[in-house]
Parts: C-alpha cells; structure tokens; sequence
C-alpha cells in the first residue's frame, strides 16, 4: 500500500489547504482488485439538469444574442467539468485533482481576461461571474466527488480483505475435516502390528511418514498443481496397499501437460479416499481403484473410480444432493470458492464396473491448455 504520511489523530493537516485532496493513493493492483464500478450516468444527468435551471433564472433577463451563447458555453463547460469528474473517478489521486483545479482555474482567468479585451467589462460582468460560479462549483465537486471515490474503494479493500480471510478460515475449516479417520484407522493398525510384531508394521509405518511429509505442507496453500497432489495421493495408496497387501489394485492415467492443472490441495486425495473406504473395503477380493485426468472442451476433468459394489439408488440420490457425506459436500464448497459456478463435482454408478465413478470438472488452466495432447 502507497500514500503519504497522515497527521496524527487531533492535528490539522494543514496541506489541505493549499493542495486539498487525499493522501491514500492505490496500486494499479488495488484499483483493478476493488476500483472496477463504472462511472454512475445517473451523475451527468442530474448535474445538467440543475444546471439548465440554474442558467435559466441566472441569464433570462441578460437579452440578445450573447445570452443563448452564453447558455451554450457554460453548457459546454459542465459538460467538460462531468467528463474530468468521470477521468477522476478512475484516477482518484491528489496530484491529479489539483492539477486539474489549477488547469480549471487557467482556463478561467483566460476566458475572463478574453473576454473584458473583446467585448469590455461592462459587458462581461455576469459571464465572468457565471464563470466563476462554474469554477468553483466544478472544483468543489471534484474534491468531494474524489473525496468519497477514495473512501468506497477503501471500503472495497477492506470487503475484499474480510471475504479473503473469512474464505481462509473457513477453507482450513473444511481441510481439517477431510480425513481425521483416515489417520485414527492407520495409527490404530499400526498399533496393533507393532504389539503383536507383525512384519507388516514397517512398511506401514514408512508409508504413513511419507504420506504426512507430502500432505502436511499442501494444507497451507489455496491451490496446488495436480502433480503435488497426486504425489500425497501415492503415498496415501502406499498406505492403503500396506494396510490391505494384495486386495487393492491401483491405475492412474493422467493425460500429459495437465499435471499443471491447479485445484484446492486435498481434493482429490478426498475422491481417493472415498473410494478406498466405500469401494475397496466392503468389497471381498480384490478391488481396483483408477485415477484419471483428460481433457473435455475447456475443461480438465478427473475420475476416481473403483468396482466395488456402489452407490444404492437412495445413497446415489442422496449424494448427488449434497445431503450426505461431510468430506464431499466440504469439497464442493472448496470447488465454489476457488472456481465458483464453472467447476462441478458428481457421483453415480459405473455402467461398466458397477461401481461408483466421482468425476471433478474444473476449468482448464492457460497452462495445462497448452500441453501435448498425445499419451
């Protein structure tokens, strides 16, 4: 943030006299983040007609041909002043708001000394009075007008400021809800393979440092690429295959430039672990799990699926909701917040397998766009 030092609280900034306007001064960041209104139209309208009848009563009785030139020149300058006024509104600084006053008031000392050489005082002694009028009614109004422009973008910064932590807070909320079973189910096995001194411990245990060592750090961050989060989703299979051995089969399949894609840390990690929890667990035998990421218009699009038995007709409707299951309906608030309405994420039933297919649909970053579409 850019401005001049304020006075402290109870002193008079005396500067404001001589060079009155704001300190605060924004970045083009600032101004493109929170200075985006448009100018209000509604301004020139009501600014025009009040001074249409203001000059009326002012110069009706002022006869001849110079009163309706002189209806139409201070016309003219309203106009000019409303079109400064709506530069200033994208350009709110001091600087510009005094050099602007300083040109307003050149302009008047010029027209006023050209008009007493051409047409003598006598004569000019209401024009350079509505002149006058008009100068400092037009450099009122700037001041004021940049005054209150400063205020509301201000007002947007902090808005914008609020939203961002709230939004902050609530993601980290939501990450924390993600997977605390997850955890409790491994260190509970873990437990039990070291007191019985199963040989199964060790691997487990390698498996379960290398999950928290890929995914503790990614909880700091709003977004991450798709390959850092399909690094924590290996060493959470690592786990996983430690925990069950032989019954779980892993397929990823990621079409190549969209390890790129960006998207809120965890998320697919939460499809994974669905699928895990309610696709390979309850299955006996073996079961498959399959990652995929491709390609669909100006989407990137990831599958989780798995062959274990599915979602009942009631759970599929139920899910499809958003009324049941914390992790995904914490996933879909992710998805709103980073992308809002263009990214989607549903479950159904696999026509193939039988099983549960979760498929997340996010916009397709610049970066993965331009990679190589051949596998």
């Amino acid at each position: 943030m850019r401005g001049e030092s304020k006075p402290a609280a109870g002193c008079t900034n005396w500067s404001q006299y001589w060079y009155p306007g704001p300190a605060r001064r924004f970045s083009a960041a600032e101004m493109e983040r929170a200075g985006g209104q448009p100018w209000p139209r509604m301004i020139d309208h009501m600014v025009l007609i009040n001074v249409i009848v203001l000059l009326a009563v002012t110069v009706q009785g002022f006869g001849g041909l110079r009163s309706p030139i002189l209806f139409a020149g201070l016309l003219l300058l309203t106009w000019l002043s409303l079109r400064v006024a709506q530069w200033l509104w994208q350009h709110p600084t001091r600087k510009a708001l005094n050099l602007l006053s300083f040109g307003a008031g050149a302009l008047f000392g010029l027209l006023s000394f050209a008009g007493v050489k051409i047409m003598g005082r006598d004569w000019m002694n209401l024009p350079m009075m509505l002149m006058g009028a008009w100068f400092f009614a037009a450099a009122s109004g700037w001041w004021i007008l940049v005054i209150f422009r400063v205020q509301q973008i201000e007002a947007r910064l902090r808005e914008l400021d609020d939203q961002r932590r709230h939004t902050a807070l609530q993601t980290q909320l939501l990450q924390a809800q993600i997977q605390p079973h997850f955890l409790f189910n491994s260190l509970a096995a873990l437990d039990h393979w070291v007191s019985s001194g199963d040989a199964r411990a060790t691997p487990l245990l390698r498996s379960l440092t290398g999950y928290l060592r890929a995914t503790l750090p990614l909880f700091n961050r709003e977004q991450l690429k798709l390959g850092e989060e399909l690094a924590a989703v290996r060493e959470y299979l690592a786990v996983m295959q430690a925990r069950v051995g032989e019954r779980l089969r892993v397929e990823i399949e990621i079409e190549p430039g969209l390890l790129d894609q960006r998207l809120p840390p965890a998320l697919l990690l939460t499809l994974v672990e669905n699928a895990i929890e309610h696709g390979v667990m309850p299955k006996l035998g073996t079961a498959c799990v399959r990652i995929e990421a491709r390609r669909v218009g100006g989407m990137a699009e990831l599958s989780v699926s798995d062959d274990g038995p599915g979602l009942s007709v009631d759970t599929e409707a139920a899910v499809g909701a958003g009324r049941r299951g914390v992790g995904l309906a914490n996933s879909r608030e992710r998805l709103t917040q980073a992308f809002g309405a263009e990214a989607s994420l549903t479950l159904a039933n696999s026509a193939e397998t039988g099983g549960c297919v979760a498929t997340l649909s996010l916009p397709l970053q610049a970066s993965a766009a331009q990679g190589e579409h051949t596998q």
